[in-house]
């Protein structure tokens, strides 16, 4: 039995540090966290809505839903999202860009390459220095963008014309009339009655009455593979000598057989499948059972959508997803030489649990199966009702935007219920319990008791234990 070894004691002296852990306000309303021990800082207002994190790590701030901006301070990214995700800002070391309904800017660091947009208008600049730039569909060009060295336009689709390692296209308009010129090929379409291009060493396409009847050749400069269609009713694939595929009435009635792999598949779209091979096994009996084996990957779905499983390797990553519902699923992954972790696991829309960098975080509801960082930052915490995450060293558990809030890292936690009621505990030897925010406040530390009231700067203090005896202490600090 611990006993009173003396009578109180009534002195103006304390012997306690500072808490390693410590929330100050009345959450949800408003409140500051401390954690000492990991540099970190979070301050919260009106719920979820107002919010400020800092850690050694980063610097997080917003106004749920309209804004946040997160700070990386060991590489010096910033990102902003206004109205998430309408519009986002970010700098960091390779580009920045910013994007708000049709307007965007991006920039390069060691490069001269820029790019602007703000719809109809469009400016641009190289690595190289040229410029480009347009309003359209009145007039543009533009230089190395969507896979094309140069391209050019005027009251688009009127006149189009763009060009790729020295092969030419023109449209006017597009698409029914273009021609193909170049030292590379030559061509003309006048689509959808009749087309014929040329690419050497790479292509040669015709058609009559598009899609009705086309005929394609594929990679001229290795083993050509051969298309011709007689739309929706006969269609041939072939990569001689090795290659056969024949459709009927496309895309129902499908048979393949390579010989290069030895493989051979049979398809009544999208009803049944069987595919088989040394390396591959594949039966869809669709909706019912689906089961397909490949090198490095596995893919079973039993009365689809109620259960689809998938077991795949990706590098030194091996990774095991299993799905319920579609939204539902749970997510392991393990890299080579190392144990399970679980990565993910939803089953929505009622709980999420998740993996996310170097956060591991779990809420309740959640009705929007998504992880974008934009999403879990401006728009997630608004409807959470319970949750909680671990991160740097730092455990959380929430309910209701911190009415209870429980708070540990290391050997020190904090439990706060409304800043009404707090208990803190360092190890086995500290303890501390507090009403109204320190107007009733007790502590314990390794035997030294105290209690504090009406926020006074003297204390009542004793010793815990049977044979101590009260004795004078270094003077107080307030905190």
């Amino acid at each position: 039995m611990i006993a009173v070894a003396c009578l109180f004691c009534l002195t103006g002296t304390a012997f306690s540090a500072p808490p390693k852990i410590s929330k100050y306000g009345f959450g949800p309303f408003f409140s500051v966290l401390k954690v000492r021990t990991r540099g970190y800082r979070e301050f919260q207002a009106l719920g979820p809505f107002i919010f400020h994190e800092s850690s050694p790590d980063e610097d997080v701030f917003g106004l749920r839903p309209l804004f946040s901006k997160k700070y990386d301070k060991k590489s010096g990214n910033i990102r902003w999202d206004v109205l998430y995700p309408l519009s986002r800002f970010q700098r960091g070391e390779k580009n920045q860009n910013y994007f708000v309904l049709f307007y965007r800017t991006d920039t390069y660091k060691n490069s001269k390459e820029k790019r602007f947009y703000f719809f109809p208008f469009f400016w641009g600049k190289t690595e190289d220095g040229r410029t480009y730039g347009g309003v359209f569909p009145l007039y543009g060009h533009l230089i190395h963008r969507f896979e094309r060295d140069d391209i050019r336009f005027v009251l688009w689709p009127l006149y189009a014309r763009s060009e790729k390692d020295g092969f030419v296209r023109t449209s006017f308009p597009w698409p029914f009339l273009t021609s193909f010129s170049g030292e590379k090929g030559q061509g003309f379409r006048f689509w959808p009655f009749f087309g014929h291009e040329v690419k050497k060493g790479d292509y040669e396409k015709n058609f009559i009455f598009w899609p009705f009847f086309f005929k394609t050749r594929m990679d001229l400069n290795q083993h050509p593979m051969e298309t011709t269609y007689f739309f929706p009713f006969v269609g041939w694939r072939e990569r001689l000598p090795y290659y056969h595929e024949t459709d009927f009435l496309w895309p129902i009635f499908r048979t393949v057989q390579n010989d290069e792999f030895n493989r051979t598949r049979y398809d009544a779209w999208p009803i049944f499948t069987r595919a088989y091979g040394p390396n591959i096994d594949w039966w869809r009996f669709f909706p019912f059972y689906v089961h397909k084996t490949a090198p490095k990957f596995e893919k079973r779905t039993v009365l689809w959508p109620l259960y689809r499983s998938k077991h795949y390797w990706a590098g030194d990553t091996e990774t095991d997803w299993t799905y319920f519902m579609i939204w539902s699923q749970v997510r392991w992954e393990r890299k080579t030489g190392h144990d399970w972790r679980l990565v993910r696991q939803n089953m929505w829309p009622f709980f999420c649990d998740a993996q996310t960098g170097k956060e591991h975080a779990w809420v309740t509801p959640d009705p929007i199966p998504v992880i974008f960082e934009g999403y879990r930052r401006n728009w997630r915490p608004l409807w959470t009702f319970m949750g909680g995450s671990r991160k740097e060293g730092i455990h959380r558990f929430r309910i209701l935007w911190g009415l209870v809030d429980h708070v540990r890292a290391g050997n020190a936690s904090l439990t706060d219920i409304a800043g009404l009621v707090q208990w803190e505990h360092e190890g086995a030897d500290i303890h501390r319990f507090s009403l109204l925010q320190g107007l009733i406040k007790y502590e314990n530390m390794r035997g030294h008791a105290s209690l504090r009231l009406f926020f006074l700067p003297w204390r009542l203090r004793w010793h815990a234990t049977k044979q101590d005896v009260c004795v004078e202490e270094k003077p107080w600090s307030l905190r």
